[in-house]
């Protein structure tokens, strides 16, 4: 998601101002938000006071009207409780949870631990994804021997894999 600010950079802060006429959330890049704070700290109130109306004149989003299709969950009841309802709100609200999950994981994909019974399968899959891919640049490349040789490896990598899990 892009700052909402300067339509530039990638927004790594969200700002919530709650005021009378509800709830205003912005997404900010750090160049920005450093902008708002380097203002509050010069005790410039003027600059502060015209760089969060800046913020707040914007058209608020509607985080409200977010709404997980499958579990019927909002945006905002998400806010609330700190808990999605089901996995496809990680789909639904995937634009407002990027920076969330950025920030508090240090990335926005999960990099887990896979249990110790699939590591090797996990491994196997892998190298057999990498590959496939290998051997589909190769062809679009026209390369058709290199291509060849890696779907020679590729099968015998699979008839070796067979062979190990179900052994005769």
């Amino acid at each position: 998601m892009l700052c909402e600010e300067c339509n530039q950079n990638p927004a790594t802060v969200v700002i919530t101002v709650l005021s009378g006429e509800g709830t205003t959330t912005r997404h900010l890049c750090k160049e920005c938000m450093d902008k708002v704070e380097s203002s509050i700290a010069k005790g410039d109130i003027s600059s502060f006071l015209s760089s969060l109306s800046s913020i707040l004149s914007k058209e608020p989003k509607k985080t409200q009207t977010l709404k997980c299709d499958a579990c019927g969950l909002t945006y905002e009841e998400f806010l609330n409780t700190g808990k999605l309802g089901c996995t496809q709100c990680y789909k639904a609200f995937s634009e407002q949870l990027k920076p969330l999950l950025l920030r508090v994981h240090g990335r926005n994909q999960h990099a887990g631990r896979v249990p110790a019974n699939r590591r090797e399968e996990r491994a196997f899959e892998q190298c057999m994804a990498v590959l496939k891919t290998r051997m589909d640049q190769a062809i679009s490349d026209e390369k058709f021997e290199v291509a060849a040789s890696i779907r020679d490896e590729i099968r015998a990598l699979t008839e070796k894999q067979n062979a190990e899990v179900h052994p005769q």
